[in-house]
């Protein structure tokens, strides 16, 4: 583990300088503030098809995320267009991303569903990106947490007790499925480590093929989103073949506080506390609370092009918040994919990215770079 003699509570650290990032993000911000809104009255989709680029596969967290909204938004538009939604899988994200930077135009006909780990695939410079998501403009913001669950049966039967769950865990580190490092996995494997969890880790695996390999026994322990909980992990809790271990929280008026889905489960800092005896600091704290930031708190954004006008911005923005209030967004179906997190519209969608972003300095960078090889014997 590599160490450091700074200490922080559990609030957010403070920070002195920008990135490029967030000098775009910003720009960006103050570019839909200072503009009328007047001339969205006058944006008329009528008879117009509008494609959503979803980056991912389908059947993940994203995918269902991103149609959800598609429903509220195609009554909501102006015009109430066609949306179609274009899954473009490969590299991450990365290629979907790409293609969308490069061809998408900023007249209200284009938008993209960014998750956790396309903003990782830039912030921790994979080569292979060739977008920069300071230029595109977020108009939606769903934070969304992340469960860590086990198999009942696993480590001679685990209890009701999390605590003690994970004590077996640690004493009988499991086998795991993962995408890659640099997936919004990362974080979560950061957190196994910081606990003192070892698993072996298998990658290149899928959160679908990894929950089948869960039920077979192949993997003993996993994590998934918030956003797959009601129809992926829920069942399996219920009829005893899973035991929930805990969840990475959720950050509310700058503190670290349970996962309203599930107020029963603890989240990694109340563990790891229980686990050491003293809260997370230092520099892992730092890093993890970065990495916590992406994979949580801007979960799952939509946005649109850069260079898309102030108006149009606002009309999506106006167009998501009347969506939410529609019977479609409010069921129960919906209410598992959105759950209880408040949803983040307009401008202030904007400042989550550059709070997720802005979060993971040079130092952090190097420090995680460093982790990954020790830890995993991987590079980026």
């Amino acid at each position: 583990m590599f160490g450091s003699k700074r200490t922080h509570g559990r609030h957010f650290p403070a920070r002195s300088t920008l990135s490029a990032l967030a000098v775009a993000a910003g720009a960006a911000l103050t570019f839909i503030a200072a503009s009328p809104a007047l001339a969205q009255a006058d944006l008329d989709f009528t008879g117009e098809e509008i494609e959503l680029t979803v980056p991912y596969g389908p059947g993940g967290g994203s995918n269902t995320h991103n149609r959800l909204f598609v429903l509220g938004l195609q009554q909501t538009l102006p015009g109430q267009p066609t949306i179609v939604v274009r899954n473009v899988e490969g590299g991450g994200s990365i290629t979907g991303t790409n293609e969308f930077a490069a061809r998408a135009e900023p007249d209200g006909r284009a938008f993209i569903g960014v998750g956790s780990s396309t903003i990782l695939n830039q912030i921790l410079r994979d080569p292979s990106v060739r977008y920069d998501l300071g230029e595109f403009i977020p108009f939606l913001s769903s934070p969304g947490g992340s469960i860590v669950y086990a198999r009942s049966d696993y480590a001679g039967g685990l209890t009701d007790d999390p605590i003690e769950n994970i004590r077996k865990v640690i004493e009988n580190p499991p086998t795991i499925a993962s995408q890659t490092i640099t997936s919004s996995d990362i974080g979560m494997l950061l957190s196994y480590d910081l606990l003192g969890i070892k698993p072996k880790v298998v990658f290149g695996i899928g959160l679908g093929e990894s929950r089948a390999g869960l039920e077979r026994g192949e993997f003993q322990m996993r994590h998934d989103t918030m956003f797959s909980y009601g129809d992926a992990v829920a069942p399996l809790v219920e009829d005893g073949s899973a035991k929930l271990l805990f969840t990475m929280g959720y950050e509310e008026d700058g503190e670290i506080v349970r996962d309203p889905m599930v107020p029963d489960v603890p989240h990694f800092l109340e563990v790891y506390e229980a686990i050491y005896g003293k809260p997370l600091s230092g520099i892992e704290y730092d890093v993890w609370k970065s990495l916590f930031n992406v994979r949580v708190m801007a979960g799952k954004v939509l946005m649109l092009p850069a260079g898309t006008a102030p108006e149009i911005v606002e009309a999506y923005a106006q167009a998501t918040r009347d969506a939410l209030e529609l019977p479609v967004m409010q069921d129960g179906p919906a209410k598992l994919i959105i759950g209880e997190y408040p949803q983040v519209t307009g401008a202030e969608a904007t400042g989550r990215i550059m709070e997720g972003a802005l979060s993971l300095t040079p130092e952090h960078l190097e420090w995680l770079k460093a982790w990954a090889a020790e830890t995993h014997g991987a590079t980026f």
